[in-house]
């Protein structure tokens, strides 16, 4: 069994994009389940980290529950809502601001929501864009194997350790996708011994497909949406 330092050894040699690394991960005959492990972990301390991060903005920001009173209070003594209520004695704030104190509470079990979804979501990623990668490789010619294929793109989700940066409230990081595509780059020419433009396209072909499967969803939600209007 694999220990987690030499897990996160490959997940920061993959972070720092070590060519070396990449191509001992090739022609590694445990790369498949060593690339799960990988994902996995990397998955559960970024979920752990925001975690983290969110309990701490939470304890250094004021109740919502209380801001959302105080915000209330003052609405109603405006002389706006005083004239809406003399026309119309039954006007109340209070259904508007039941729904946001709701939401303002539903977003506090954000953070343990997302500790137990990123490694899910981070594991699924991986798979997908590995078999797509993987077919894309092989249609240019790659002459890597499936377990090679996700052993050595598993190493570009040592980008993914940048996020723990969110472990400080309030920090966000930017960078990580890209990095993970040039990891993903280095993985598939280094596994299918492809030429650089045909690791490249290889690469960007999962993104492509997923852009454009967001983009006709989209459009047929918004065809069905006004057609929805017309008819009403």
């Amino acid at each position: 069994m694999e220990s987690l330092s030499y897990l996160f050894r490959l997940g920061s040699a993959g972070l720092f994009l070590d060519i070396n690394t990449f191509r001992a991960q090739r022609d590694n005959p445990h790369a498949l389940r060593e690339g799960f492990l990988l994902v996995l972990l990397i998955g559960v301390v970024v979920g752990i980290a925001s975690f983290i991060g969110n309990f701490l903005a939470t304890l250094a920001t004021p109740d919502p529950e209380n801001l959302l009173a105080i915000i209330q209070r003052e609405i109603e003594q405006t002389p706006f809502v005083t004239e809406l209520r003399e026309l119309n004695p039954a006007f109340s704030l209070d259904p508007l601001f039941a729904q946001i104190t709701a939401f303002a509470r539903s977003l506090q079990w954000n953070g343990l929501i997302g500790a137990v979804t990123t490694p899910i979501v981070y594991l699924l990623s991986w798979l997908i864009y590995g078999v797509i990668a993987h077919l894309a490789a092989r249609s240019f010619g790659g002459e890597g194997t499936f377990a090679q294929t996700l052993g050595c793109t598993a190493l570009a989700s040592g980008a993914n350790l940048l996020a723990l940066v969110q472990i400080v409230p309030f920090a966000q990081v930017s960078g990580a996708t890209l990095l993970g595509l040039i990891g993903c780059y280095m993985g598939l020419r280094v596994a299918h011994n492809l030429s650089g433009w045909r690791a490249f396209w290889a690469a960007l072909l999962g993104p492509i497909l997923l852009g454009v499967l967001l983009l006709v969803i989209g459009c047929g939600a918004l065809a069905v949406l006004l057609a929805a209007a017309q008819g009403g």
